[in-house]
């Protein structure tokens, strides 16, 4: 297991393989499709059907230069094969790219007359030309060469689905659980974290340490939502132990959710981070140092109890004294539910149940 440095708390970064011994799925839900698509058809089902999501919002940490896109255009022309393109259909028949998106937005940027051809090693009269400076049968060439394609198809569950794009991505830079869902799960709720991590609210709440490296920051706010949601009563979403399953279910939900809903999560989260830091400072989601020396990280399992304790508040215009609240923290310091074992059902429950409590004693002050 692997932890964020800038959080205290955990996260388990490597996914359990298909075969675990407490994950088994029945083959029969598990739907994989090869198949064959010319670069041409591929290109008219991007732009011209709407059919293939490339994922715009989701970057590794190198994009490919502009040597990667060249070879990968002389390849091409050579008939050399190129690795196989992962896809998989969305419920709404959509085609979501799982890995090779840079290979296909290389393609079809270059069919676009997007980027000249670098220096090359093996076809040099090509060099600094466009598709449409290429001879017609260079063109055709480009357009008619079949890629191989594995289609992940419903039923799949989605948790098969996480584990294959794990695989599948374990050759280049190792992506964690976030950057994974962030890739998968395109639409409303990627934009609205994207958003949420923008606030100047919650950057001064969370004093700035939050890096948006690897996601960090939407991590911390998805899981924010997505407790916000189940606590509030707006999903029906059990809760089991396993936080990759309950955000991967939290992060569909909020693709399909009604805008009214995605408004009121951002009035909720924004007022939640004004008044956590015009209130109780910069370091209100911090547990204090025992040795008074360094500060300790922002506490991940902490940020999201008081930030739903806030929200709370809100709706009742009520501010808990200062000397409560430090009170609180020391009572969820001392419990270790909150550096260890941060994720397990018993965990969860205690410290949500226990801020609805508190809430309860202070509305009577």
């Amino acid at each position: 297991m692997e932890e964020y440095k800038d959080i205290e708390g955990e996260e388990t970064l490597i996914i359990d393989e298909l075969a675990n011994s407490e994950n088994i799925y029945p083959l029969s839900s598990i739907r994989i499709e090869k198949g064959r698509v010319s670069l041409f058809e591929l290109k008219r089902r991007y732009e011209e059907r709407k059919e293939i999501i490339l994922n715009p919002d989701f970057q590794r940490e190198s994009v490919w230069n502009g040597k990667q896109k060249s070879e990968l255009i002389e390849s091409i022309l050579m008939g050399i094969p190129i690795p196989i393109i992962y896809l998989f259909q969305t419920k709404d028949s959509l085609i979501q790219v799982v890995d090779g998106r840079q290979r296909i937005s290389a393609c079809v940027d270059f069919m676009n007359n997007k980027f000249r051809l670098s220096p090359l090693k093996v076809i040099h009269d090509i060099v600094g030309k466009k598709f449409t400076d290429l001879s017609p049968l260079q063109q055709r060439k480009i357009e008619d060469y079949q890629i191989d394609t594995y289609l992940i198809q419903p039923p799949t569950p989605e948790r098969v689905k996480f584990d294959i794009f794990d695989r599948v991505n374990r050759g280049g830079t190792r992506l964690n659980n976030q950057e994974m869902r962030n890739a998968l799960y395109q639409g409303q709720s990627t934009q609205l974290i994207n958003e949420l991590s923008q606030l100047e609210s919650f950057k001064q709440a969370t004093d700035y340490s939050i890096k948006p490296t690897h996601m960090k920051d939407r991590y911390i706010i998805l899981r924010f939502i997505g407790f916000y949601l189940r606590y509030f009563k707006k999903i029906n979403i059990a809760y089991k132990s396993d936080i990759d399953e309950f955000l991967m279910e939290v992060m569909n939900f909020l693709n399909n959710a009604d805008s009214r809903l995605i408004n009121q999560i951002k009035i909720d989260f924004k007022y939640s981070m004004e008044f956590a830091y015009s209130c109780y400072g910069e370091d209100i989601f911090r547990f204090d140092n025992p040795q008074g020396v360094n500060r300790r990280p922002i506490n991940m399992a902490l940020f999201e109890s008081l930030s739903y304790l806030f929200v709370l508040c809100a709706k009742q215009n009520i501010i808990p004294k200062i000397r409560k609240i430090k009170a609180l923290k020391k009572e969820f310091d001392e419990d270790g539910s909150f550096t260890s074992g941060v994720d397990s059902e018993p965990s969860v429950r205690y410290r949500f149940e226990r801020v609805q409590k508190f809430f309860k004693e202070i509305q009577y002050d």
